[in-house]
């Protein structure tokens, strides 16, 4: 009850004092894209230069996520004082030094319920007298598949392995000789040893006819 108090009373002193304040609180997603089914994280950063007012660095505002986004965890920075409401997502900071440029205020972890190609946003909402230096816009993003490649409906081409076809080797016939017809027969041994045979008959013949 006190911090919601002196939280009050901060707000009171920013409105009469109405001083314009150089940093900018803003949503970032840091350039990462939800996964469907997965998880998409937000910070809340100061950028520039916080200035004090009245010795006193405050702001107050709603974190609004769409339908499609669920809060799975969050982070709050330990500087100063800062809360966190979970059921009504709201955030609260004050601090007697100005947060540094680049400090993540808050950081927002949500699971993305959305599927691929639908789109999700997050923005703030300052309350009353905290409307300085908050970016309003939302920031928005398409969300996008598990990182798998996408299937094709077209059906993959099956390689079938490459059979390299190689010509058989010539097959070389050599030239028959052709035998001369008027090639003398060799005399063998067999022919060598007819001939005393003949001639010792005729022989035995002769004498024969002489005795008559």
């Amino acid at each position: 009850m006190k911090k919601i108090l002196s939280l009050g009373a901060a707000a009171a002193v920013l409105s009469l004092t109405a001083v314009a304040a150089s940093a900018e609180i803003v949503a970032t997603d840091n350039g990462t894209a939800p996964v469907a089914g997965g998880e998409y994280t937000v910070d809340i950063v100061v950028q520039g230069e916080f200035p004090l007012v009245s010795d006193l660095a405050a702001t107050q505002f709603t974190v609004e996520a769409s339908d499609n986004l669920t809060l799975a965890s969050f982070t709050k920075t330990s500087t100063g004082m800062a809360e966190f409401n979970e059921e009504r997502m709201s955030f609260t900071y004050a601090n007697s030094e100005a947060p540094a440029d680049g400090t993540v205020l808050l950081s927002l972890v949500f699971t993305v319920d959305a599927a691929a190609e639908e789109e999700v946003s997050v923005s703030i909402v300052p309350d009353a007298g905290f409307e300085a230096g908050v970016d309003v816009d939302a920031i928005t993003a398409v969300v996008v598949d598990d990182g798998g490649e996408p299937i094709s409906d077209e059906p993959t081409p099956s390689v079938e392995p490459t059979i390299e076809e190689t010509e058989p080797a010539p097959i070389t016939v050599a030239p028959e000789t052709e035998t001369g017809k008027d090639e003398p027969n060799v005399p063998t041994g067999v022919a060598l040893a007819v001939v005393p045979a003949i001639v010792a008959g005729a022989v035995a013949v002769v004498a024969a006819k002489k005795r008559k």
